[in-house]
């Protein structure tokens, strides 16, 4: 009897590997392998106590993690990612390694080990001290329950009443909220593991779990606070409830708003993906608006922390809770677009401020919010900037030794200070009208960044000092900005003599000249300038396209400075060898002529 019990197990225990690997193997990081491969390699789960999983718990980079579950036996091992454009690490997941238990093999396997283990050893306390680590790691294993699914719950038991309800009346019967829980963040690979629907106007929430489906394990409980045990018992969706949500909601005639990263489509697209893995229809032809896309860009080092619990938080929206739900994050979504649609919003750098007539728009931002634009009634040209090289000056290696580029834009701000005192410019001094114009705008409120910013402030000499109070570290940062931006103006004579004598032909220089549009609605600096001449400074590598013109918000903020005068576009290229970003190539200063052509208004 227990050899055919034997067999049968062992026959069940290979035809589950089989039908999993099909099941997992969409997951390119999981390896599925045997039970007994799976306990060899794990040295039979002595020390695994110690590296449990926390579903609470976020992992750590360059970890190991075991999960033991009442059908598997899983490894999961950690690397990093760089985020925030490249600003801070991350986990990422790197390989999943499953056994499938059947509820005999495993306990066969250890039975056998501690067999072995008691002939094995001679000295009696090493094998008492074994056995007994042994069948610790044994008593790990929950009682074996194969993957069970029940009778799915009917729809209206999934309906909740948020008891919140918008009180706008331009919104009413207009949008839904739908907010999606995921096992990760790659839209094919990564299972949807939760979804939310939220009617502002009738306060209705549809909220439901999705079983796993691609992967083997939870592995963003710590975030949504969903577990495996949680999800081995729901159904998938079927079409009858994909119809009936789509009834139900009226989402036909209606805008499903997310807060969505991933160019804005990261919850349409998993829920998209995941009905087209399951042969649903209805959610790929619906209309999708993204209420992250409502405001602008904050800028380097500060868009990583665009997220909707950081903008809850300066708007002062209560209920952001360290353990997403999707049901919650649709009030908070919802409660976030009241506050932003039709408000006119947009970052200054970190800071977001509120649109007010009289506003004179810096060209600068208009690229980064288009939007505004329509708000002002500018009639914004569109403009091709085709540029011809007409100087170029490489610095010899052993300068370009000395010479590195800086986070934030204190490269482009010490090295246009030091030009202008090597040129001997006359600086426009536009602080009252700047400051003016600023005061402006209404002032909502700031996100944290994730730069360490070092206020300065420039010197007639060409280098540039600290004013928050200086620290060593911050010390010994602008010290070293100085002096690289000093290998460059001083080995850089013949860039200058040309400026002087083939640009500006002796005529008085000036710096940061303001330049206003006839409209009186759109402003922009010039860097250098005189009565016939431009030259704008750039320490970024400049996008040509094919035809040697330059990428069109560039090209819009020359034409704003031209003011029909000629046009240069200075470039000073640091480029930084492809293995590090500390050591750098190669320098060289390149000078363009600038030759607009409008070709229509936007």
């Amino acid at each position: 009897m227990l050899n055919k019990l034997s067999s049968y197990s062992l026959f069940k225990s290979k035809l589950i590997k089989e039908l999993s690997f099909n099941k997992f193997s969409k997951d390119g990081r999981v390896t599925l392998v045997s039970i007994e491969e799976f306990l060899e390699r794990s040295n039979y789960l002595i020390d695994a106590k110690n590296w449990l999983f926390d579903d609470k718990k976020r992992p750590s980079i360059f970890e190991l993690y075991y999960k033991i579950t009442a059908n598997k036996l899983i490894l999961i091992q950690y690397g990093y990612k760089l985020v925030n454009f490249g600003l801070s690490f991350s986990e990422k997941v790197e390989q999943i390694i499953v056994a499938i238990r059947d509820g005999f093999t495993e306990y066969d396997l250890f039975n056998k080990r501690l067999m072995k283990l008691q002939i094995e050893h001679e000295n009696k306390e090493k094998s008492n001290e074994a056995i007994k680590r042994l069948k610790e790691a044994m008593r790990l294993l929950p009682e074996y329950k194969p993957d069970n699914i029940v009778e799915q719950k009917s729809f209206e038991d999934c309906l909740v009443d948020t008891g919140y309800r918008t009180q706008i009346e331009s919104l009413v019967d207009k949008y839904v909220v739908f907010d999606v829980e995921t096992n990760g963040l790659r839209k094919v690979n990564d299972d949807l593991i939760g979804l939310s629907i939220f009617d502002p106007t009738t306060g209705i929430c549809y909220n439901r779990l999705l079983p796993l489906d691609l992967q083997p394990t939870v592995l963003t409980g710590w975030i949504n606070g969903i577990t495996d045990d949680q999800l081995a018992t729901i159904p998938h969706m079927s079409q009858k409830e994909v119809s009936k949500i789509i009834d139900f909601f009226n989402l036909k005639n209606r805008i499903l708003l997310s807060y969505s990263g991933g160019k804005g489509v990261f919850d349409s697209a998993f829920l998209i993906n995941y009905c087209k893995r399951h042969n649903l229809q209805g959610f790929e032809n619906l209309r999708y608006e993204n209420i992250k896309s409502m405001l602008s860009n904050p800028g380097y080092g500060c868009a990583g922390n665009m997220t909707k619990d950081n903008l809850c938080r300066l708007f002062g929206i209560d209920g952001v809770n360290k353990i997403h739900s999707s049901q919650n994050d649709c009030l908070l979504e919802w409660k976030l677009f009241e506050k932003v649609k039709d408000k006119n919003l947009f970052f200054i750098n970190d800071n977001l401020y509120k649109y007010s007539d009289g506003y004179v728009v810096p060209i600068t931002y208009y690229n980064a919010y288009r939007e505004i634009a329509r708000i002002k009634g500018i009639d914004i040209p569109h403009v091709i900037a085709h540029c011809t090289e007409v100087f170029k000056y490489s610095f010899p290696k052993k300068i370009v030794k000395l010479i590195k580029k800086f986070q934030q834009n204190i490269t482009g701000i010490a090295l246009e200070n030091g030009i202008n005192a090597k040129l001997n410019v006359l600086p426009q001094d536009n602080r009252l009208f700047l400051a003016n114009n600023k005061n402006k705008l209404e002032y909502i409120g700031s996100l944290q960044t994730s730069l360490q910013k070092i206020r300065i402030e420039t010197n007639n000499d060409g280098t540039i000092k600290s004013i928050d109070g200086v620290t060593d570290e911050v010390e010994e940062s602008v010290d070293e900005v100085n002096m690289v931006t000093a290998a460059i103006i001083e080995n850089a004579q013949d860039v200058f003599d040309y400026i002087k004598n083939e640009i500006f032909k002796d005529e008085e220089i000036m710096s940061q000249e303001l330049c206003i549009s006839d409209d009186n609605k759109v402003l922009a600096l010039c860097d250098l300038s005189s009565t016939t001449k431009v030259v704008e400074i750039k320490t970024s590598n400049i996008v040509f396209d094919a035809d040697n013109n330059v990428s069109n918000p560039l090209a819009l903020q020359l034409f704003y400075e031209s003011k029909n005068r000629d046009v240069y576009l200075l470039c000073i290229d640091i480029k930084s060898k492809k293995d590090t970003k500390s050591s750098t190539e190669a320098v060289n200063i390149v000078i363009y002529k600038v030759d607009f052509q409008v070709i229509a208004k936007y």
